[in-house]
């Protein structure tokens, strides 16, 4: 027997009384079990505007968002990024508190946009 792997289409097959095959598709996903919330709308341009860096300190964004930074002021001249060590790890015990203040934090800041590293 094979396990299809995740959201992989597979059939079942299976015998009727008159010795027909039978096939029923299946899908493996369970019907969406939250809303959809309408999306903020995006940016125009970066320029002016400040992005918030956050991390969980677990892979490698010690090394990634110096480089995104730099690759963003370049493209954005007046791009004011906020660096991750402003806000401190997000992961750990503490880590549902943090969570929690985090749309505040974000907005006492005056951020308009972004970006999460969370890693594995």
């Amino acid at each position: 027997m094979t396990i299809p792997r995740p959201y992989q289409w597979f059939i079942i097959v299976g015998m009727n009384s008159n010795s027909e095959p039978t096939y029923d598709v299946v899908w493996p996903r369970s019907p969406r079990g939250i809303q959809q919330h309408r999306r903020a709308p995006r940016l125009d341009t970066l320029n002016g505007k400040r992005v918030a860096f956050l991390w969980d300190y677990l892979f490698r964004g010690d090394e990634l968002f110096p480089v995104l930074a730099d690759q963003l002021q370049a493209r954005f001249p007046t791009v004011e990024i906020i660096d991750y060590t402003e806000f401190g790890n997000l992961h750990g015990a503490d880590e549902k508190e943090r969570v929690g203040r985090l749309p505040d934090d974000l907005r006492s800041r005056g951020v308009d946009a972004v970006v999460s590293g969370m890693g594995c």
